[in-house]
């Protein structure tokens, strides 16, 4: 995706959520819910990370354990399991053939796909979807297929309080882009260090995690910049592997830190680390009410740093 694609994207992020939860709101031929004993989410890359997300939500607020099991379809599912089958492209091959063995074991079955085999095998077994881009970029791509997760979970009434909390993450969105839009400087810093250098993204708990490798995916194949995912360090021997890495790229490397709230007690000794190893650390900040809403928020801002990357290059 160009950098100008990808700023429209940006722009249009929120809308595009509200979007996805009207749109799974409005579908039919949902499920009985009776009998209704777990969920499982089915999906891998971009899949997997939005089943790892709505998983940890439901830790909270769902009324029946919700587990995220990537490509692999558990054995003990049943005609009492809701599996919920994600893909933006519906091509991914293990996703269609765990949807396949969900179908054939008697679970209730919705699908949340761009269309491809997984359209097709819906298609074929009259199984609700719900239609969604695949084209859209990372942060719209994860946001299109987290969301109609969340409002079905709750239409059923194995979750609560999910419309709340789209609500909140389309604001924060929202406010994200109108920020970015004022005052750009943060990211313009941080185009003007990488030319030349490879960039060490690291984060800390799984919306650190997650926004990490969505970081390292829009620098690398959108912005053109070498990109690796480091954990924050824990003693010296991580950060000498960062320093390995950097000692080896002509111009060294530009470390990014996303932080959030939901991270984990003790990283003020390894951010301390980071600091007095490398030059270059640029710190980036969620904002916004929820995980959900600071994962996103973290993304789009990444998508947001791709694309000025890209149109320097095309300049």
């Amino acid at each position: 995706m160009a950098g100008d694609e990808l700023l429209e994207a940006v722009r249009f992020l929120p809308s595009q959520v509200r979007d996805m939860a009207v749109a799974a709101a409005d579908l039919d031929g949902l499920p009985d819910r009776s009998g209704i004993e777990n969920v499982v989410i089915l999906g891998v890359a971009a899949g997997r990370v939005a089943g790892d997300v709505v998983a940890a939500l439901a830790e909270l607020d769902a009324t029946v354990p919700v587990v995220a099991t990537g490509g692999r379809c558990p054995s003990w599912i049943s005609s009492q399991t809701l599996v919920i089958a994600v893909s933006q492209s519906g091509d991914d091959s293990a996703t269609v053939i765990a949807t396949e063995h969900a179908l054939s074991s008697g679970s209730r079955v919705v699908a949340v796909t761009g269309g491809g085999r997984l359209g097709e095998l819906c298609s074929e077994w009259s199984v609700p979807v719900v239609p969604i881009d695949p084209e859209v970029g990372p942060s719209a791509g994860m946001g299109v297929i987290i969301v109609p997760v969340l409002v079905l979970l709750e239409r059923l009434g194995l979750a609560n309080g999910m419309n709340r909390v789209i609500s909140g993450t389309a604001e924060q969105l929202e406010e994200r882009h109108r920020i970015l839009t004022i005052d750009s400087t943060q990211i313009a810093q941080l185009v003007d260090v990488l030319r030349g250098r490879v960039a060490i993204v690291t984060g800390a708990g799984a919306v650190g995690k997650h926004a990490s490798r969505r970081w390292v995916q829009e620098l690398d194949l959108v912005g053109g910049v070498a990109s690796v995912r480091r954990r924050i360090p824990t003693g010296p021997s991580d950060v000498a592997t960062g320093r390995r890495l950097a000692d080896v790229t002509s111009d060294g490397a530009v470390v990014i830190v996303l932080r959030h709230d939901f991270e984990p007690p003790g990283l003020d000794g390894g951010l301390a680390l980071l600091d007095d190893a490398f030059e270059q650390v640029h710190t980036f900040r969620a904002a916004g009410d929820g995980p959900l809403a600071q994962l996103l928020d973290l993304i789009l801002t990444a998508d947001a740093v791709a694309a000025a990357l890209a149109s320097r290059h095309d300049a």
